[in-house]
This record gives structure tokens, sequence and C-alpha cells, in this order.
């Protein structure tokens, strides 16, 4: 079950109206963002690799878990999620099947694999963000846009909050943090009933040549298979 959690989160892992008093300057600065620029970095690229650190904060337990690992995306519908710790699990989808794979699910060395379509990852925020897939000034409406200051002293980030013109999953709000490149450093998604993920990206790479190899999955001996 936990298991089956974790993908859930994963998968259901942009106007100008701001409610805040701005000055004059603070506001041009602003207006150079472009929503359809940042659509435009990913969408020009086959590929993405990223270190990222994933925060889940489950709003009925009132607690946070974190996890890290590196993911990759090349199009159509390739990944790879690997989640290194503190417990170890790989999603990987060859663009006809998504697999979801936990070593030690049943017990010490007794995996599980969960096994979907690939088509449902472009149903996903996460993954039509982050490979240019999702036309952000159309699907979404910035509800607040502000400068930040990024990890280089003087660097400043487009911090933004967006709410969907329409019905996506059970997401009501995308915050992310966007440095000068328009390299996406911050994606958080928070759902209807507050449970809230925070993705933070780091060493990226785009286009890179990533080996098919890396998108296949064979499931160990002993592993219990369960297509949803």
């Amino acid at each position: 079950m936990k298991q089956a959690i974790c993908l859930i989160l994963f998968l259901c892992f942009f106007s100008v109206e701001s409610g805040f008093a701005v000055n004059k300057t603070a506001l041009l600065k602003m207006k150079k963002f472009s929503l359809s620029k940042l659509q435009a970095t990913y969408k020009k690229n086959a590929s993405l690799e990223a270190d990222f650190i994933q925060e889940v904060y489950q709003a009925s337990l009132g607690r946070t878990k974190s996890s890290k690992g590196n993911l990759k995306l090349s199009k159509p519908n390739f990944a790879r999620w690997e989640i290194y710790e503190p417990e170890a699990s790989v999603m990987v989808s060859n663009g006809h099947k998504l697999s979801y794979y936990t070593p030690d699910a049943r017990g010490k060395g007794k995996g599980q694999v969960i096994e979907r379509k690939a088509a449902d990852l472009q149903k996903q925020p996460l993954f039509r963000i982050l490979t240019g897939a999702s036309a952000l000034s159309e699907e979404f409406k910035v509800e607040k846009q502000e400068q930040g200051v990024g990890i280089v002293e003087g660097e400043k980030w487009t911090e933004l909050v967006l709410k969907p013109q329409k019905k996506l999953n059970d997401i009501v709000q995308v915050e992310l943090k966007v440095d000068p490149n328009y390299l996406i450093q911050e994606l958080t998604t928070e759902t209807e009933n507050g449970n809230k993920t925070k993705i933070t990206l780091q060493n990226q790479t785009l286009g890179a040549k990533l080996p098919p190899a890396l998108f296949e999955f064979k499931a160990p001996a002993d592993t219990e298979v369960i297509q949803n």
C-alpha cells in the first residue's frame, strides 16, 4: 500500500492577477517574465536529467517525508525516476509501459512492481511541465509573481503561484521558482486535501543523449507484478 501511495504522489506529482502592492520598477521587471519562454526552454530539448530532493507533506498526519534521487526524461514518453534514499525504488517508462518497482515491498529481497500505461505520464503536471508539453499560459493563470534571491549572490529568481484554468486531477495550486536562465529550480504542487509535494532540482542537464537501455525495466525473479 505504501508503494502505491508513493506512485500516486508522484503521478499526482499557470494573465497576472496579483493581490499584493508593488512599485512601478518591480512591476516592469516582473512583466519581463514569460510563461511561453519557460515552456519553450523545456520543449526545445529532447531530454532532461537532474538530481532531485522530494519533500512530501501529508496534511492528515502533519508530517513531511523527504527523499533523494535522480530523474531522466526523454520524449515522447520515456522516464526514469529513481529514489536512492531513504528507501530505494525506481519508476521506469519505456514509452509503452510504466513500471514502478520497490525491491523490498514484501520483505527483504521480495520486490513488487506496479505496471501502468506509459500514456498516463502525459496527464501528469510534473512530467508535462518538465518536458514542455504543458501550454503554461493556457493551462494556468498567474495568481502571484515575485522576485526572490537565488543561490548565487545577486541572482534573481522568479517565484510564481499558478492556478489551474480547469480541473487538474486534485491539484489546486502549483508554485515555481525559476532562475534567470528559465530553468525550474523548485516545483511544488498542492492538492485539495492540503497535501504538498515539493521537488527541488539540482545539476540539471538539458538535451543530453540518454541511452535507450535506461528506460527498460526487467523485474527480478520472485517479483510480484500488479497491473493497474
